[in-house]
């Protein structure tokens, strides 16, 4: 008589751990900063690009978004605080449309009245702080609150069809 085999499965090999999770996790985490890169850099440079005037005339539309706005700021820049952060205060215009501008941050190096400059911020439907003191305001109760300022000191900035027009106030 032939002996019974065996039927029980061995247990020569002994199971791997589980280690292929921490891979994945770094996987996902690599691929959400690569999403959140992307949609930043994206979304910046998708903001649109106006002169004041144009920025004025889109006022409505443009209230809740970010966008780039040019244009040469006038004389009467006035250093302020407003809820409890340092300001400039100034107006911005092209042509014969003006704007009120409530800048936070450092301004940029050569920023002067004059020499035109490319903000970037968000309309805001209420007055600026000392817009009394500012000469050429368009005192219409709205201004563009903005946090990035680039100094327009050459060419580069601008497009070959257009150059911006000098404020009437100037």
């Amino acid at each position: 008589m032939k002996p019974l085999e065996e039927l029980t499965p061995r247990q020569d090999r002994k199971e791997k751990k589980r280690s292929g999770l921490l891979p994945k996790f770094a996987g996902v985490l690599l691929l959400v900063a690569v999403v959140i890169v992307l949609f930043k850099t994206l979304g910046n440079a998708s903001l649109f690009f106006y002169p004041v005037d144009e920025a004025v005339e889109k006022r409505v539309e443009l209230q809740d978004r970010r966008f780039r706005v040019i244009g040469t700021p006038q004389p009467g820049i006035i250093e302020t605080t407003l809820s409890g952060r340092q300001v400039l205060v100034f107006t911005l215009c092209t042509g014969e449309v003006y704007s009120d501008i409530v800048h936070e941050g450092d301004p940029a190096e050569l920023f002067n009245p004059g020499v035109p400059v490319v903000l970037q911020g968000v309309w805001r439907e209420i007055q600026p702080p000392n817009m009394e003191k500012l000469p050429y305001s368009p005192n219409d109760g709205w201004h563009i609150e903005t946090d990035s300022m680039v100094v327009k000191h050459d060419n580069d900035y601008r497009s070959d069809r257009a150059e911006l027009e000098s404020c009437s106030g100037e």
